[in-house]
C-alpha cells in the first residue's frame, strides 16, 4: 500500500459510516416485550418469561439447572457459592482475565491465584494448573474469551488427578466462564456444560443481550440451591426482570445463524490481516472448536512501532473501525491480596498488547469488512 495520510492526521477515514449498533431490536424482540407489557407479566416478580428462557436456555446448553439473575459479574459470584468456596479458600483464575472475577473471589474471602495464559493467547495455560494447586485450592475459574477456547479438558484432567487424594468435601471444582461465548462448542459440547458450574453474561454488549442480567448453569441441583439460598433476602436479591427475559428468547431462534456467520467474518479477516507487520492473530482453529466471537483479538508488537497501543487504537478507530483494548490484568495486584505463580509473562504481553474488534462489526457483509482490514492495513503500513 502506498503511504497515505491517516484519517487521525487529517486524512479520509477508510469507513465513512462507522455505526455499527448493538443489540439491535427485531420484530420478534419487540413481539415479546409488548406481550410482557400487555399482559401485565413485566410488573411481576415471576412469569412465564423467566420460565421459558431458562428452560430453553438450559436446553441450548444441555443442562438441568440454569438460574438466572442480574449481572455477569454476581454470576460468577454465585457460581463460587454454589460450589461451597468460602474464607480461607484459593481460587485459581489467569492472570489475565476479567477483573470481576478477581473481585467476586475477593467477595467471598477467599484468596486469588494468578497463573499464566498460553503463550500469544488469552486463555488459563493449563501446564500452570498442577504446580499452583495447594491444600486450601477449592475452585478454578476458566474462562473463555476474545473467542479463544480454553483448554478445559486438560485442566479437567489435571484437576481429577488432584482430587483422587482429597478428601470428599474438598474437591476441586471448575467454575467455567462462558459470559463471553454462548453458542460456542468444544467436541460438539456447548461451551458453558463443560465444568461444574458456568456463569454467563446478558450485559449490554454480550451476544445474548438484555442490556443488564446473567446466569449460572449446573448439572448439580445442590450448587444451584445453595446460590438460590444465599439471593434470598426476603425475595431474590439479583434477578433477571420478566422484560429482560421476554428480550432474551427470541435471540435464541438467531444464536446458531449469527455464531457461523461471525466465525466466517473472523476467518475472512484474519486471513486479510495475517502478513501485517507488528500484529499477532489467532492461530487456526481447530477442528473441534466452534468458537463464539465476542471480540476478535490481535497482539500488537511493540517493536514494530514507535508509537503505543493507545495511539495506535486511536488511529484505527480514526478510520471507522470499533476497536478497543484488552483488560489490564491482575499483574500488579498487591500480594496481600493474592498469590501469584510464576512470572505470568504472557499475561503481561496479553494486558499490554492486545487489541480487540467489537464483534457487530462480524455480522457485515463482505464490502465492509475487506473496508475494516484495509483500514489495518493503512493504520499499519503507515505507522508514525
Amino acid at each position: 500500500m502506498t503511504k497515505q495520510t491517516l484519517a487521525i492526521d487529517g486524512g479520509t477515514p477508510v469507513i465513512a459510516n462507522s455505526d455499527f449498533p448493538w443489540p439491535v431490536m427485531t420484530d420478534a424482540i419487540r413481539s415479546a416485550v409488548i406481550s410482557a407489557l400487555d399482559d401485565g407479566s413485566w410488573g411481576k416478580y415471576e412469569s412465564q418469561w423467566t420460565e421459558r428462557f431458562s428452560k430453553r436456555f438450559g436446553e441450548l446448553l444441555g443442562v438441568d439447572e440454569v438460574m438466572l439473575c442480574s449481572s455477569g459479574t454476581i454470576a460468577v459470584e454465585l457460581a463460587l457459592r454454589g460450589i461451597g468456596v468460602g474464607p480461607e479458600d484459593e481460587v485459581i483464575l489467569a492472570g489475565y482475565d476479567f477483573p470481576g472475577n478477581f473481585r467476586a473471589i475477593e467477595a467471598i474471602g477467599a484468596t486469588p491465584v494468578l497463573v499464566d495464559v498460553v503463550q500469544n493467547g488469552w486463555v488459563l495455560d493449563s501446564s500452570q494448573i498442577e504446580i499452583a494447586v495447594s491444600e486450601k485450592t477449592a475452585a478454578v475459574i476458566v474462562s473463555h474469551l476474545h473467542g479463544q477456547v480454553a483448554p478445559i479438558d486438560a485442566i479437567k484432567s489435571v484437576i481429577e488427578a488432584k482430587n483422587r487424594d482429597r478428601a470428599a468435601d474438598r474437591q476441586i471444582q471448575i467454575v467455567e466462564d462462558a459470559c463471553q461465548v454462548p453458542g460456542g462448542k468444544l467436541n460438539g459440547k456447548p461451551l458453558g456444560s463443560l465444568g461444574d458450574v458456568s456463569s454467563f453474561s446478558f450485559g449490554g454488549s454480550k451476544l445474548l443481550s438484555a442490556g443488564r442480567g446473567g446466569a449460572i448453569a449446573s448439572n448439580d441441583p445442590g450448587i444451584i440451591q445453595r446460590a438460590r439460598i444465599f439471593c434470598q433476602r426476603g425475595n431474590e436479591a439479583f434477578p433477571l426482570s420478566q422484560l429482560q427475559a421476554a428480550t432474551l428468547s427470541p435471540q435464541l431462534d438467531t444464536l446458531s445463524d449469527f455464531t457461523n456467520q461471525r466465525n466466517e467474518s473472523v476467518q475472512h479477516l484474519v486471513r486479510a490481516t495475517q502478513k501485517l507487520d507488528g500484529l499477532v492473530g489467532l492461530e487456526q482453529i481447530a477442528n473441534e472448536v466452534t468458537p463464539a466471537f465476542y471480540k476478535l483479538p490481535w497482539l500488537l508488537k511493540d517493536q514494530t512501532s514507535t508509537w503505543s497501543r493507545v495511539d495506535f487504537i486511536a488511529a484505527i478507530s480514526a478510520e471507522g473501525v470499533p476497536i478497543g483494548e484488552g483488560f489490564r490484568g491482575f499483574l500488579r495486584r498487591s500480594p496481600r491480596r493474592c498469590r501469584k505463580v510464576g512470572t505470568l509473562a504472557n499475561s503481561e504481553i496479553a494486558s499490554k498488547q492486545t487489541v480487540l474488534l467489537h464483534h457487530p462489526v462480524l455480522l457485515q457483509d463482505k464490502t465492509t469488512l475487506d473496508l475494516i482490514a484495509t483500514a489495518f492495513e493503512k493504520v499499519v503500513t503507515n505507522a508514525r
